[in-house]
């Protein structure tokens, strides 16, 4: 009856009768109302009461400190060390300290500061804090297992700064930090593994600055935040498995600046972020794989910037807010399968962006990919690809053909069209062989026709000047086949009257330029005309003419008209 509504409401609303009545060992029981955010009872609870003078004789005592079932009033272990006559510092031992389902109660503050819980436990499952604050700043839970599994916090806001952890395993799973500001600031974890599954971290600031997690596996799969800053700038992560996976970052900004992700695989795998400045900046993924596969990162901007890891996937995510991807060092980043629908920029300006590879299969970009031909190396980023095909090559470059045109990059346009065609044509080749030895018979010729016709003349219409080096290389090799000709007494034919019947050698091979011009480009005047099967020859330099100018005018009204 009591764990419900304290998980569905985050605001804790309850009020306290004491009675003079013995329960669980104790001469006065604690009934405690729970009511929804209507003010509507929603359920009762019986503790025991345990004064905090009781507790600090077990502490004198060095006793083992069980506090089952309990209802604990202003707990202070500031007021110890000053009734104590004890330095503020001073660390107070707690003997394997058990507060399971217990209601801590205060009028300002809850306060277990500077405490060295000893043993093999620290136990404070289902446990309640009042709408106080609570402090758990400085202490030291050595190398035991500290549990705080579906605690619930009030109002207040509660601090575990500069909290060190040992060794043992480290659960908040299912807890609820309520509505005020949580403090996690520069907390050791050390090697045990850290467990905040299905945590609601409260509707305040989450503050985990300068944490530090070591050798454990991280878990904050399902966990929810509220609508205050996500703050773990300069974090420091282990080489154990991180896991942030389904979590609801709710609106506000999250930054994880800074961040030493460590080599272990981290995953924001179906995460969502809301309304705010999400920032990546100079996080150190190492040699790990991030993984922001099927994330919704919501509006407002997420950063990247001069950020470095081994492989950032962001497979399947639907990116409707600007994303700065201009990385200091990436082996791969895989875009697979995602909408881009506002601006997704790589282009360097005051770093080097670094990107072996770039995955873009089945991509749709309705927004604008904002990536440079030269300066990004985008070449290499498609080819560097070890686990695509040449089919999804070729699309990949399509994609990004067609992504130039629309952001006016018209000679990156052209360069990502021409090996577009040089894929789909090796791709061609390929499957046409694939499909039967016999077919090599026609795959071949096909494809080199195509390569040196398409490719090396006119690198597909994208080069006019290229063709027209093409034109003046063709005019010269056929008048090299008609003065070969000559000379072996085969002539061109008939000469004008002009000219006289001994011609010099030089002489003869600019009549043979003249008339392989006019004969490329179709003039025809009749002043020099073959023979023989010289008249094949200049009807295929004719033809050759033809189609040489047709894909000039194509190319260079393509270039004109852009």
């Amino acid at each position: 009856m009591l764990e419900s509504p304290l998980h569905e409401h985050h605001l804790l609303r309850y009020t306290v009768l004491i009675e003079n009545t013995p329960l669980r060992g104790s001469s006065q029981t604690a009934i405690v109302w729970f009511f929804d955010e209507n003010n509507k009872k929603v359920s009762i609870h019986k503790f025991g009461v345990v004064s905090r003078e009781e507790i600090y004789e077990m502490i004198d005592k060095g006793e083992r400190i069980s506090l089952r079932n309990a209802y604990v009033k202003d707990f202070s272990l500031s007021d110890y060390r000053t009734s104590k006559g004890l330095d503020d510092h001073a660390y107070i031992k707690l003997m394997d300290f058990v507060a399971k389902k217990t209601f801590f109660d205060c009028d300002i503050t809850t306060d277990f500061s500077y405490a060295e819980f000893e043993g093999t436990k620290a136990l404070f499952d289902s446990a309640i804090f009042g709408n106080g604050n609570t402090n758990f700043s400085n202490c030291n839970f050595n190398h035991g297992e500290v549990s705080f599994k579906r605690t619930k916090f009030g109002s207040g806001s509660t601090t575990f700064k500069s909290v060190k952890f040992g060794d043992g395993a480290i659960s908040f799973s299912g807890s609820n930090f309520g509505t005020g500001n949580l403090n996690f600031v520069d907390v050791d974890f050390s090697n045990g593994n850290v467990d905040f599954k299905n945590t609601y971290f409260g509707d305040g600031t989450v503050d985990f600055k300068f944490a530090r997690f070591s050798n454990g596996d991280i878990s904050f799969e399902r966990a929810s935040f509220g609508k205050g800053k996500k703050d773990f700038k300069n974090v420091e992560f282990g080489g154990g498995r991180i896991d942030f996976k389904r979590i609801d970052f709710n609106d506000g900004d999250v930054s994880f600046e800074g961040v030493e992700f460590g080599d272990g695989k981290v995953s924001f795998r179906n995460s969502i972020f809301g309304k705010g400045h999400k920032s990546f900046e100079q996080a150190d993924f190492a040699q790990g794989e991030a993984q922001f596969d099927q994330a919704d990162f919501g509006s407002g901007s997420v950063s990247f910037k001069k950020c470095r890891a081994a492989q950032i996937s962001f497979k399947g995510c639907p990116l409707n807010c600007y994303i700065d991807l201009r990385l200091a060092e990436c082996l791969i980043v895989d875009l697979s399968n995602t909408i881009i629908r506002d601006i997704v920029d790589l282009i360097p300006e005051d770093n080097t962006v670094v990107i072996k590879a770039m995955k873009l299969v089945d991509v749709r970009i309705l927004g604008r990919l904002f990536v440079d031909w030269r300066a990004n190396r985008v070449f290499g980023l498609v080819y560097n690809q070890e686990k695509t095909s040449l089919f999804q090559k070729g699309e990949q470059f399509r994609i990004l053909k067609e992504n130039f045109r629309n952001n006016g990059q018209y000679e990156d346009e052209d360069a990502a069209y021409l090996e577009f065609k040089r894929c789909e044509s090796k791709a061609n080749l390929e499957a046409a062989l694939a499909a039967g030895k016999k077919n090599a018979l026609w795959a071949y010729p096909t494809y080199y026709f195509q390569k040196y016709v398409f490719d090396h003349i006119g690198r597909y219409a994208t080069a006019p000047t290229r063709v027209l080096a093409n034109v003046f290389i063709a005019v010269m090799a056929f008048s090299g086949i008609y003065y070969c000709a000559t000379e072996i007494d085969q002539k061109i034919g008939m000469v004008a009257t002009t000219l006289p019947n001994k011609l010099s050698h030089l002489h003869e091979f600019s009549n043979d330029v003249y008339f392989s011009f006019i004969t490329f480009f179709t003039i025809g005047y009749g002043d020099y005309f073959p023979e023989g099967y010289l008249k094949g020859v200049s009807a295929f330099e004719g033809f050759t003419g033809v189609f040489l100018m047709s894909y000039f005018t194509v190319a260079f009204v393509r270039k004109i008209l852009r």
